[in-house]
């Protein structure tokens, strides 16, 4: 198999393109510009070049080092961008998402940063929170993995093609063949399942990859005439610059979608392989697009960390032209100077001692002091974690608007749970949770699961699932068992026109379930937090009817207030007193409710009303008790659900006759 390695200037310049395409697309479009599919392709096809190079040479290719060879190229450069990121994250961004940025870094750091991305975006409770500075290693983690992967489907094509006596180049065009198949068929599926999941998908993203392998294979045994070289060129890069623009490419990448900016790239290196005099191969050989080609790897680690700290910087979520243009002009300049004081002594410093270990120190020093600072990170964040419990007398919680409570002695407390754990304060029921994708009914036990009294079950969405912690502190001292048959984004409804498929299917399947379950007690909500909502919704009462047909009462909680947007970075931002994070109570809750206003109750209902604990009589507070309410604008803490225990035992006791 003949394998020509040979410098194509071009690629450089296409290099360049995609990197300056990631840049605009994400400074001033926030869209997906197919940038990222290029680098893939690139990737691709230049360590099939390597690899199978290699081998023609050496007769053999060696994992290890292969592998070292990539720690040397990719290493450098991405340790000393997080070691900026992990330092300018910690004076630049709010406490509140230290957690999440210090499991990115680290997952960053092990080439693992997409699946961290897909299993948070795919979170009901995570998949709005706010962009990471370290969030486009992601494509960097996929590139790692695949490298990896690509190492082992090259050494088993080699090994079938001397077992099997067939030619190489047979055996890892079949090998590349199946591969692209299997991956574009999987991609293909999952974008339409999964989308948010799919995009981070190293298995949805392969395909791109054995695209760039299998150009690489037959693209010099192809004789190209120059003029259609010359309209493949300049087809290949119209096509790319304007994906993003013509193309509502954002909810379906990868899939079939991705094909498009895939086949532009191929279009421009197939023009590369007969150059024409005014060819687009000519303009991408350029001095400039050569230069920058150069610094595509840093500029595309560079962007994103500056972008992200200058929205907290100046407290805004778009970027003028100029200010854009000043992100990408220090994005270059960062790049050029990594890339010339850090990347390119370390490689010569690796090759003068021969990949020894030796050679390799000044790579494990950078690791080091990305560790220790992410350590010392970490550190400084648990220590401010919320060592009091709501026990404390000072922080009562929903509790402080209780009549019985003595207010003349209330003191106002920095509130808890702290803005750096925050995200972590959240009951563990969510992890029982049926996905939104899902129709499945799934049912976890607690409390007390042998010899119990009563059986209770908080059935509904995300917003019943935050009032399980106090409802299992209830069951283990009542001698009851409490069941969670919950399902994100879907209320327990028999609607069938606002909700998911997947949804109204789990609505028609979970009352069997909680018959099947002898349940004494149903926990759900009466209602929907909008005032613009003034009615109970149709398909509550007629899951609470058919509840009482089979003889289940239910405890009907009105629904918690929806804030305007994230409680914890409002308050990060404003402060915890600041009106800016206050809601209106007339904007969420009417009066009077909905469930008063309802004719014909069902007989099995059990209605409770916390709104006055929630808020004051103008204004719903992010703050209650000295217990911040919200880990987002709608879900409610741990800590601040567990306030309402003496409530909510009362109302059970109340619901079940005892």
């Amino acid at each position: 198999m003949e394998i020509k390695r040979q410098y194509r200037p071009e690629i450089e310049g296409l290099r360049a393109i995609a990197a300056l395409l990631v840049a605009v697309y994400h400074i001033w479009m926030m869209r997906v510009s197919g940038g990222v599919d290029v680098f893939f392709v690139v990737s691709g096809f230049l360590i099939t070049t390597s690899l199978l190079s290699g081998y023609a040479r050496n007769g053999y290719i060696k994992f290890g080092k292969f592998i070292l060879g990539l720690l040397r190229r990719l290493l450098p450069s991405a340790l000393t961008v997080m070691i900026f990121i992990t330092i300018g994250s910690f004076f630049i961004l709010p406490d509140i998402r230290f957690t999440a940025t210090i499991k990115e870094i680290a997952a960053s750091l092990l080439y693992f940063e997409n699946w961290q991305l897909a299993i948070t975006g795919t979170d009901y409770l995570d998949q709005n929170n706010p962009q990471s500075p370290v969030q486009h290693f992601w494509a960097m983690s996929i590139q790692g993995q695949f490298y990896v992967i690509w190492f082992v489907i090259v050494s088993l094509a080699i090994l079938i093609s001397k077992k099997l006596n067939i030619s190489l180049k047979k055996v890892f065009t079949a090998v590349l063949l199946i591969l692209f198949t299997i991956s574009l068929i999987y991609s293909i599926y999952i974008t339409s399942m999964n989308q948010p999941w799919a995009y981070f998908d190293t298995g949805a993203r392969v395909f791109e990859f054995a695209v760039g392998g299998l150009l690489m294979i037959y693209i010099f045994n192809l004789n190209i005439h120059r003029y259609v070289s010359f309209i493949l060129g300049w087809i290949g890069l119209a096509v790319l610059l304007l994906t993003g623009i013509l193309l509502d490419v954002q909810e379906t990448f990868p899939g079939l979608i991705a094909l498009i900016p895939i086949s532009a790239a191929v279009l421009i290196l197939l023009a590369g392989q007969n150059p024409s005099k005014f060819g687009v191969e000519k303009l991408l050989s350029t001095r400039p697009l050569k230069f920058l080609g150069g610094l595509s790897y840093g500029i595309y680690l560079w962007h994103w960390p500056i972008l992200i700290f200058y929205y907290e910087i100046f407290d805004t979520s778009s970027v003028s032209l100029l200010h854009g243009i000043i992100i990408i002009v220090i994005s270059i300049l960062l790049s050029y100077i990594t890339t010339n004081t850090v990347e390119k002594p370390i490689i010569n410093y690796i090759n003068k001692n021969n990949f020894s270990i030796r050679g390799f120190r000044p790579i494990i020093g950078l690791a080091s002091i990305l560790i220790i600072c992410l350590g010392s990170w970490y550190y400084y964040t648990n220590s401010q974690a919320s060592p009091l419990s709501i026990n404390n007398e000072d922080y009562p919680g929903v509790m402080v608007n209780a009549e019985s409570y003595d207010f003349e002695n209330f003191e106002i407390k920095e509130p808890i749970p702290s803005l750096a754990t925050i995200l972590e304060d959240k009951t563990e029921a969510y992890e029982c949770q049926v996905s939104p994708q899902s129709s499945a009914i799934e049912v976890c036990d607690y409390g007390k699961t042998k010899s119990y009294d009563y059986t209770m079950a908080v059935v509904g969405g995300s917003k019943s699932t935050h009032w399980i912690s106090p409802m299992q502190d209830i069951a283990e001292e009542e001698n009851m068992r409490l069941i969670n048959i919950t399902k994100a984004g879907c209320r327990f409804t028999t609607d069938t026109e606002n909700y998911t498929e997947q949804c109204i299917e789990w609505n028609r399947n979970v009352i069997d379930e909680i018959v099947n379950e002898d349940v004494d007690l149903v926990i759900t909500l009466a209602d929907i937090a909008y005032s613009s909502l003034y009615d109970v919704p149709a398909g509550f009462i007629e899951q609470f009817n058919k509840l009482d047909e089979v003889n289940i009462d239910v405890l009907a909680l009105r629904d918690t207030p929806y804030f305007k947007g994230s409680v914890p970075e409002c308050i990060a931002q404003h402060g915890d007193d600041s009106t800016e994070c206050k809601i209106v109570k007339a904007d969420v809750y009417n009066t009077p409710s909905a469930w008063e206003r309802l004719e014909n109750k069902p007989d099995n209902v059990f209605y409770a009303d916390y709104s006055d604990y929630f808020c004051g009589e103008e204004y719903c507070d992010p703050v209650v008790g000295n217990v911040i309410g919200y880990f987002d604008h709608d879900h409610m803490t741990e800590t601040f659900s567990k306030t309402f225990k003496p409530l909510l035992q009362r109302d059970v006791a109340e619901a079940l006759n005892l």
